[in-house]
């Protein structure tokens, strides 16, 4: 009867791991530095919603792999899969039409019309998706989900799963700003304007450089 017991409660162990639930803390801001108050965040397995406070910060139960839904009204909604080492995540939310939105972002009580007026005036290169990552990679990986993240003799390379090549291993051909590019961990997440995935059509002037795809990257 013992080892009966025994056996039931270590199968039963991954189903209640997997239904614990835990608390990480958020920060969710504008411009890359105003906190938002107000914004709604949704954990869609734990299924709990809270609100940031005027500091922009907030804090809520997850599961494991959940996923937060972040949303404010006029900003572009932000997606978040927890990783299991979170503690703590920080959100740049995109203003979308700056202009046509103002009045809405202030009576929804998100920011104040003065940093609101100062980030549209003079801080909307960091009104940027980019923002959010903390290297090229994880934004690669973010834009473009097939993107695997491999190393290679010590350095990050990147492979598109599915990407057929007849040399067996290719890694991805990267032209940032148009221009054929070996290493780009130099570029800071914040200066990025667009990541895309070039066709095999777009790529083929390319040649063999372009065995395992194409990512183009540009810049400000």
């Amino acid at each position: 009867m013992k080892k009966n017991f025994v056996l039931i409660w270590m199968l039963a162990l991954p189903f209640i791991a997997q239904g614990q639930e835990r608390e990480i803390n958020g920060y969710v801001v504008a411009f890359n530095q105003y906190p938002l108050k107000n914004v709604k965040i949704i954990a869609k397995k734990s299924k709990q919603e809270v609100l940031t406070d005027e500091n922009g910060r907030f804090g809520i139960n997850v599961k494991k792999n959940d996923v937060l839904n972040i949303v404010a009204k006029s900003f572009e909604g932000y997606r978040y899969k927890v990783k299991d080492d979170d503690k703590e995540i920080r959100v740049n939310l995109i203003f979308n039409n700056p202009q046509e939105n103002k009045e809405l972002v202030i009576a929804e009580g998100y920011i104040n019309r003065e940093d609101l007026e100062y980030g549209i005036t003079h801080l909307m290169d960091e009104n940027n998706i980019y923002s959010n990552f903390i290297d090229v990679f994880d934004a690669i990986r973010y834009k473009i989900p097939a993107a695997q993240i491999i190393n290679v003799g010590g350095q990050r390379q990147v492979q598109i799963r599915g990407q057929k090549s007849t040399a067996g291993f290719t890694p991805v051909l990267f032209l940032v700003n148009g221009i054929p590019n070996e290493d780009i961990s130099y570029i800071i997440p914040s200066e990025i304007i667009s990541i895309k995935q070039l066709t095999s059509g777009q790529g083929a002037i390319y040649g063999a450089r372009a065995g395992g795809g194409v990512i183009a990257i540009t810049t400000k």
